[in-house]
Parts: C-alpha cells; sequence; structure tokens
C-alpha cells in the first residue's frame, strides 16, 4: 500500500475518534474513556500502517 493511502486512512480515522469521544464525554464526563478509545484508535491506525490489518 503507498503512503498517500496510509495517510488517507488516517485522516479519515479522524472523524470516528473525534465523534467517538464526543459520545464518550457525554456518556461517563470523565477522560479514562476516551484515553482508551483513543488508544483503540490509534492501535488500529498503527496496524493498518504496518500492513497487519489491510492486505493489497
Amino acid at each position: 500500500m503507498d503512503i498517500s493511502r496510509k495517510l488517507g486512512i488516517g485522516i479519515v480515522m479522524i472523524v470516528p475518534a473525534v465523534v467517538g469521544s464526543g459520545a464518550l464525554w457525554a456518556i461517563f464526563h470523565h477522560a479514562v474513556p476516551i484515553l482508551i478509545w483513543v488508544a483503540i484508535m490509534l492501535g488500529i491506525l498503527g496496524g493498518i500502517v504496518s500492513g497487519k490489518l489491510l492486505r493489497d
């Protein structure tokens, strides 16, 4: 997978990270679930960028 596609996926993943963080804040009013959510999203992005989650 070329670098431009990886960067595009990273940019697109910002949307669920922000929306999910806002939803978690509305439910819990605490930062810990948000940090866990962001860590999950970073893990998924890391897997995509390293090539472990997407194969061409």
